[in-house]
């Protein structure tokens, strides 16, 4: 069996890249364990025979897909002068599905705030981090540690609007030493489109607030959602191009990660090997991977997706180590 390192025996050979996946989520909040936020409204009883048969009309299980269609086709009726009828109604229940199941599923603020942060501790040393994650959690980490270290984390936004020249972005600035970019390979509750189709970083105030803030405006109908919570790999690569956010930083980011990565709650499922495909292109020569336990089956699943594409070296550290993730330095 490979060795499995404490995290700050190794934590100096690794400051590029940081992949944040699902796990680190729940390490947090075992309301995000479910597989999809489609099958926690299912069982929650949130959705209804007809949102159902949407669904199964789409082929699709994920909601900013459907929720994205029902709304174009909504925007359209008005532009016509035709009520909407039960497109309206359609997707006023698919939204209210998802507004009512992120609601259950998320971690209340005041649960999360404890660990905000051992989590900006953890990220600051990185140059780039990629959360895979719909979730705030990230983001609430980010407010804090903006709080104590000035603008050191920066997810490219400026005034709502992505910036073409996001790299630049980089360059210390705002009492800072140094910075942290952090972007969203498949979106997140902080960004939404706009009724003009416009993709934006919602502006909705403090952090304690902010999941309640976002609920509300999906409620009135002023945004829709933008992450792709769901879907086989093909799905997500497709909801991924009709994106000119996610796009970029698909071909952008994450081929730019650097020579090092470090991989964190990631079980790298079949759905996820759009993101394995493009890290390919990013030439890494060493990745650490966080591991629960010694499970031996998993590092081999791993280590031999990384050498697949090219990493020449692949190690394991223990998630639960001091300094890693929400593990406290001490």
């Amino acid at each position: 069996m490979p060795d499995i390192h404490k995290w700050f025996d190794i934590s100096d050979q690794f400051n590029e890249g940081l992949l944040l996946g699902n796990g680190a989520s729940i390490a947090i909040h075992e309301g995000f364990r479910y597989d999809s936020l489609y099958e926690a409204a299912q069982k929650n009883g949130h959705l209804s025979g007809d949102a159902i048969d949407i669904f199964k009309a789409f082929e699709a299980t994920d909601f900013e897909f459907v929720l994205r269609r029902l709304w174009h086709a909504k925007l359209v009726n008005q532009a016509l002068g035709i009520e909407s009828g039960r497109v309206g109604e359609a997707y006023w229940e698919v939204r209210k599905a998802l507004i009512t199941t992120v609601r259950d599923c998320h971690v209340l603020y005041d649960d999360a705030s404890p660990h905000l942060v051992s989590l900006y501790r953890f990220m600051k040393p990185f140059s780039t981090v990629l959360s895979l994650n719909y979730d705030l959690i990230v983001y609430w980490a980010m407010m804090a540690g903006n709080q104590e270290l000035g603008n050191w984390f920066k997810d490219a936004f400026y005034r709502s609007a992505f910036r073409e020249d996001w790299s630049t972005v980089r360059e210390p600035y705002g009492g800072a030493e140094g910075s942290t970019l952090v972007f969203y390979p498949h979106g997140n509750l902080i960004l939404a489109r706009n009724p003009e189709g416009e993709e934006i970083k919602l502006n909705v105030g403090h952090a304690p607030d902010l999941l309640n803030s976002i609920l509300a405006m999906w409620e009135d109908g002023d945004v829709a959602p933008l992450f792709v919570s769901e879907g086989t790999t093909e799905k997500k690569h497709r909801a991924i191009e009709g994106s000119s956010y996610l796009h970029r930083v698909f071909r952008e980011v994450i081929s730019d990660i650097g020579s090092s990565l470090v991989v964190y709650g990631w079980s790298l499922s079949k759905q996820d090997k759009h993101i394995l495909d493009q890290l390919r292109k990013a030439g890494i020569k060493k990745v650490a991977i966080s591991v629960y336990g010694d499970d031996e089956v998993y590092m081999a699943r791993m280590a031999q997706s990384f050498i697949d594409i090219g990493v020449k070296e692949v190690i394991f550290f223990d998630a639960e180590s001091p300094g890693c993730w929400l593990h406290p330095e001490d």
